[in-house]
């Protein structure tokens, strides 16, 4: 396929991230709006026991997490997940990627519009005297902001990258540290918690867990894939199980269990107590504003190498030019185009009232884990070493059980993976029929033309 380029002349992206970018990029991509609604939200849905549901998360993405990187590391691609269930089984490549595409427009908007929510809380505008417009345009703005970053390059977008996590990582680790004298005083009995709760909350926080399988769709930008790609999922799972789960601590010691800031804005409670009133405000504007540029800039970055690969392999209009590289950085700019109208019709929808943020973070979920699923399955295929497979196994019966969670939000799933199949379909017979039309047509003239 040639690509029209300004000064892109190959298919290739630009090999620019090293180890240290690479362990950035993941933390900026996990650590998003999980940090900042998800130990509420999980909270106010389990009760007392909601750190049972992270550390049981934790446990339970251990094994996709491993699965994930040796697949990384030996195909990595712009195609990320949908590469690896490509490898295994090419038929079903593109509708991986349009279920990731699907999730991607309801994921990143549930992070903008999380940190719209703290900075309209921290100006003491609320959903419930304000509706909801103000806190859709504050969300509106930021994918804007991050949308333009993108645009710019990868180059550009890592450098910002690589700052702010470092900040973010230094911040975090404050705030849940200086909760920990607090944390005696937890009661793991309020809300009368029970296993079922624990597992309706584990749902919600593996939404938390997700990121590290858009990390595989900047792959193809690393300089060093095979050594780079495992080691940074590594490393980046080891600091955010531990933020995770300080954070979800310091919820439950500091935070009402009826306190409506438990599931708008958790954090701020949690800060106003254990540094101040007096800068609460201020110092949670930055860790927001970090967390909402690292986690969508990383998002972004992702979903627009996706939406260009789908350009890349045909199966998108030719006339969106999904698969053209612009400037000497080579930036996927239709792509990152098409991601933004996708992100601006999601935000649309939040807007009217038709979803909420936590259908929003219920199905983005939902999604990435059923991705893990099918990768798990492209790993036994491919992989022929006897242990290997066993634990390839043991991870698939451990999706295979928590699928149950999440319920009919399946049904979108489903949608999503057997849309570009049926449209494909749905064309190949209009075409079928237009050439019976046209060839009866045709034989009819020339039986005419004969006879006279």
């Amino acid at each position: 396929m040639t690509i029209q380029a300004t000064n892109a002349t190959s298919t290739g992206l630009k090999k620019t991230i090293g180890l240290y970018g690479a362990v950035t990029l993941a933390l900026g991509i996990v650590i998003g709006a999980g940090m900042l609604s998800l130990p509420g939200l999980v909270y106010r849905e389990t009760g007392g026991w909601a750190i049972w549901a992270w550390l049981l998360d934790g446990l339970l993405v251990l094994p996709l997490l491993f699965v994930f990187a040796l697949l990384g590391r030996r195909f990595p691609s712009a195609g990320g997940v949908a590469g690896f269930v490509g490898a295994a089984f090419p038929g079903l490549k593109v509708g991986c990627s349009y279920l990731l595409v699907g999730t991607f427009s309801l994921g990143l908007p549930a992070i903008a519009l999380t940190g719209a929510g703290y900075v309209a809380s921290s100006f003491g505008v609320t959903e419930a005297e304000s509706g909801l417009w103000p806190i859709t345009a504050i969300a509106a703005a930021i994918v804007v902001g991050v949308l333009g970053m993108a645009w710019l390059g990868g180059k550009f977008a890592g450098t910002v990258q690589n700052i702010v996590v470092t900040l973010l990582i230094g911040c975090l680790a404050f705030v849940a540290l200086s909760s920990m004298p607090y944390w005696e005083t937890i009661d793991y009995t309020v809300g009368d918690p029970t296993w079922l709760t624990v597992w309706s909350g584990m749902g919600l926080a593996f939404f938390a867990y997700t990121g590290w399988e858009m990390l595989a769709f900047t792959a193809e930008e690393f300089k060093n894939p095979r050594r780079d790609f495992p080691l940074a999922v590594a490393i980046s799972f080891v600091a955010v199980l531990a933020l995770y789960l300080g954070a979800a601590l310091a919820v439950q010691a500091l935070v009402p269990l009826d306190d409506p800031r438990a599931t708008t804005a958790p954090l701020l409670a949690v800060i106003e107590i254990t540094i101040g009133n007096g800068v609460a405000a201020a110092a949670l504007a930055a860790i927001v504003l970090a967390i909402i540029v690292t986690n969508l800039n990383g998002a972004a970055w992702a979903a627009s190498r996706l939406i260009f690969d789908i350009g890349r392999s045909g199966w998108a209009p030719k006339k969106l030019a999904l698969h053209r590289l612009d400037g000497d950085a080579a930036t996927p700019r239709p792509a990152i185009l098409c991601l933004g109208l996708l992100l601006g019709a999601a935000l649309l929808v939040f807007g009217m009232g038709w979803l909420d943020l936590s259908d929003l973070l219920r199905l983005a979920g939902q999604n990435f884990f059923l991705l893990y699923t099918l990768s798990i399955v492209a790993y036994l295929k491919i992989e022929s070493r006897p242990m290997a497979r066993v634990f390839g196994l043991v991870a698939l019966a451990v999706c295979l059980v928590f699928a149950g969670v999440f319920g009919w939000g399946l049904l979108y799933a489903l949608g999503l993976f057997a849309l570009p199949y049926a449209v494909r379909t749905a064309a190949a017979a209009k075409s079928a029929v237009i050439q019976r039309i046209f060839t009866s047509r045709t034989g009819q003239s020339e039986s005419l033309y004969r006879s006279t």
